[in-house]
Formats: C-alpha cells, structure tokens, sequence
C-alpha cells in the first residue's frame, strides 16, 4: 500500500510551530527564516483544505483541527528522534540546571565526577538561585529544588529531607555514650532558617516537656553549617547536606532522630526533555536517588 504523507519539511515546520507556538521559534529550531515557516505552513494548510493556526498576540495557536493533526504527527517525529539518536553518539552539548547553593555545594558537586565519568561529552551548567521558579519560562533545562511541600507541579522526588542534629567532635557534653539533653538544651544552638523544629528534636530525642530555649536569629543553611563546623553551637540540619563535613570528620551527629521535613525534587523542561543530553542527567539524578 502506499502511504498519504505530505513532505517533510512542511510537516516539520507545522510540529515545530504548534509545539512552540511561534513561528520564530520554529524558525530558530530548525535553522531556517520566519518565511520559510509561514511558507511551509500555508502549502501544508492549502494541500489539507484546512486551517492549521490561528494568529495571537504573542505568536500563533492551533485551531482545533490543528491540535488534533499535531497530537497525531509529533509522537512520530518523537519516535523518529529518539530511534535515531539510540543509533547514534553518546548524548553531548550543554545542559543548564538551576539548584540552591546548599544543595549544589552539599550534595550536587561532590557527585558531579560520577556525572562526568559515564557522559564526558555534557557540559553541565549550574544556575544557583534561591527562588523556586517556572524552569521553561526561564529557559532551564532542569530545576533541582528543596520544597517543604509535594508541589502540584511535576516534579519528581528525588529523596526526604530527614532532619538531625549536628555539632563538632568534642563540643557537645556527653552522660555515658548519649548526649546530656539537659546540658544541650542550656547550651549554644544554632538556629538555621528553614529547620525551625528544635522543640520537637527535644521532645523526640526524650527531653520531655521540651525546655524554653534561648535561640539566636537564623542563619542560612550554609552558614549554619559552618557555625557547627567552628564549634558554636549545634545545628539541626538535613542530614544530605552535612555529607561532606560527616565524611570528613568535622560535624558529628548527635543521636538516631530524623525529623521529615519535605524533600528535594527534581523538575524537566517539556521542551529541554527532548535533547538526549537533558534526558542523561535527570536520569542520572534519578540512580543518585537510587543509590
């Protein structure tokens, strides 16, 4: 049998345009002029007898007929793209990804190496940024963020953010091999902003009823982390981003209680998730969960 299929090149002009939603972008995807797009599209729309877009304010938008040409047409291109890459190089080129300072210096660097080891060829680039943010409106590829709350967004969940208590080797006064939480409870605590939760640390750890504490103002969690570090105070904190001080030796932890508060999740650009590289490292990011 032979199959009805319009060229190619306006088929891939018109799945550019509907998933972008612009010509210009469809244009500066495929390496090719405005007119070019527009061209493509009118033949395409002359050779079906049917609209394909409409124009709006900021770009274009498929008619009804359109999106359900476009929901047919791109999972082919996808298949076609992803069977062609599988036969092809490794996954290479640039990939941006936005992540807290703490996260990155803590947990994200210290593992970079492995990231280099099994895909030489990506070029990681690191966005550090406080803000939770819309990753596409911003153009990242990836976001990497701490969030109190499961987000209604689609973000996956990479691991729990478990709360411990933290101090340096030798400042904490200790009754046999447990911490005196009567002499801890008297004693210099840092305060971090977002772990806020000594009362119920106490309360856990058998300090009951959880003692008046005189806390300081809340330091980041970097700085408090380093304050532990220095000797002054204790600090609750994440146990994922004390990794590097437990490791090398500075930072102790003080008993077995984890406190759940929230997790770190790990976000995709819909348009980004295309690229074989920006696939490689969310994956990545999944067996570090994993691991």
């Amino acid at each position: 049998m032979s199959w009805t299929i319009p060229p190619l090149n306006p088929l891939r002009a018109f799945e550019a345009a509907g998933r972008l939603g612009s010509f210009t972008r469809a244009a500066n995807e495929l390496n090719v002029s405005h007119s070019a797009i527009s061209r493509h599209v009118r033949g395409l729309e002359a050779r079906l007898n049917t609209r394909l877009f409409r124009a709006r304010s900021t770009g274009v938008e498929l008619t009804e007929t359109g999106r359900a040409y476009f929901d047919k047409i791109s999972p082919a291109f996808e298949a076609i793209s992803l069977a062609t890459e599988a036969l092809t190089v490794p996954p290479s080129g640039v990939v941006t990804l936005t992540t807290e300072n703490t996260v990155a210096q803590s947990w994200l660097i210290p593992r970079l190496a492995s990231l280099k080891a099994q895909h030489p060829e990506i070029d990681l680039r690191l966005s550090i940024s406080t803000d939770v943010m819309d990753i596409e409106a911003h153009e990242f590829d990836l976001g990497l963020r701490y969030l109190r709350h499961d987000p209604k967004q689609d973000y996956a969940r990479l691991f729990p953010c478990l709360v411990c208590a933290f101090a340096a080797p030798g400042s904490v006064q200790m009754s046999g091999a447990k911490v005196d939480l009567d002499a801890l409870a008297r004693s210099a605590l840092v305060q971090e902003a977002t772990f806020q939760v000594w009362d119920e640390w106490f309360e856990r750890s058998g300090l009951t009823p959880p003692p008046k504490l005189d806390l300081p103002h809340p330091l980041n969690a970097r700085l408090a982390i380093q304050s532990a570090v220095a000797g002054l105070g204790t600090v609750l904190m994440d146990k994922h981003l004390c990794e590097p001080e437990m490791q090398s030796g500075v930072l102790m932890r003080l008993n077995a209680v984890e406190i759940p508060f929230g997790g770190y999740y790990v976000a995709i650009n819909k348009q980004a998730s295309r690229r074989k590289a920006v696939r490689a490292v969310y994956n990545w990011l999944l067996e570090q969960d994993a691991e």
